[in-house]
């Protein structure tokens, strides 16, 4: 009964649209303590790029480490520490990966639609590695958070992340449906826009696009959800979906990369299972 709600929520979803990742602890309860290891898989359908209007299917793998409240690591949430993790307030640092983008438009892991030809001639961008600190404060059902991260490599950009959330559960449907969703905005400096969306002399006459010079400010502003489903009594097995909406802002928006060969507007679904030990 409770996979055939998740695949039931999974496909209201896929259609509504939207993506984000967020907080742990399947039921919501504390987090036991001592080291917790969850792997699992998913599926993701997202624009191939930053700003295109073709999307592309992939099979992704879940790997999640834990260390009771403090200490956390994944490929969706990166590695970070809770030195302050009481009475709503969390704060720590932070490090993430932001996997590159090739010119030729490959994925490692897509599964289904075309690779992009949109790229061509603007060369290859590497995997970044982005370090920082967040900040959190829940009261009652609201979360704010704030995340600041720098390049070490790659773009070499800085990045801010903000959002507030509204969560909370519901046993509307039998099982204790952990959801969450609210606002969120990111902003970027020079070197970060100027990567991604930039287009020299070179890479005009190579790719066909005008000439452009990225400046940072706004990157987009969108809206975000999360659905966390324990399937079993234990917690030990369970389904996230997440689904956002994006909409690409400042420089970003005015590329001409954005405004001949892409969109504006981003959304993005996901749906994937994990078991903790």
């Amino acid at each position: 009964m409770r996979v055939f709600f998740v695949a039931a929520l999974f496909s209201l979803l896929f259609g509504a649209g939207p993506a984000m990742a967020q907080p742990s602890g399947p039921s919501g309860n504390a987090e036991p303590k001592g080291w917790r290891l969850g792997v699992g898989a998913g599926s993701r359908f997202a624009p191939s790029y930053v700003g295109d209007d073709a999307y592309r299917l992939s099979l992704l793998p879940s790997i999640q480490v834990k260390y009771g409240d403090r200490f956390f690591a994944s490929i969706e949430n990166g590695v970070g520490y809770n030195i302050v993790n009481s009475d709503g307030f969390r704060t720590g640092p932070i490090a993430r990966i932001r996997f590159g983008r090739d010119e030729n438009g490959s994925q490692p892991f897509a599964i289904a639609g075309d690779a992009t030809t949109d790229l061509i001639g603007l060369g290859d961008v590497g995997a970044t590695a982005e370090l920082g600190g967040f900040f959190e404060y829940k009261i009652n059902s609201f979360t704010a958070g704030l995340e600041a991260r720098k390049g070490a490599n790659g773009h070499k950009g800085a990045v801010i992340d903000a959002s507030l959330r509204y969560g909370g559960r519901s046993f509307v449907f039998g099982p204790p449906l952990i959801y969450s969703f609210g606002p969120r905005v990111t902003v970027v400096d020079n070197n970060y826009h100027s990567t991604y969306f930039d287009v020299d002399a070179s890479q005009s006459i190579a790719s066909g696009l005008p000439i452009f010079d990225a400046n940072g400010g706004i990157h987009s502003y969108g809206f975000g959800a999360t659905f966390i489903l324990p399937i079993t009594r234990d917690d030990k097995l369970s389904a996230v979906i997440a689904a956002g909406y994006d909409r690409l802002a400042g420089d970003a928006a005015i590329s001409p990369l954005v405004q001949q060969r892409g969109s504006r507007d981003q959304i993005s679904t996901g749906l994937f299972f994990s078991y903790w030990f």
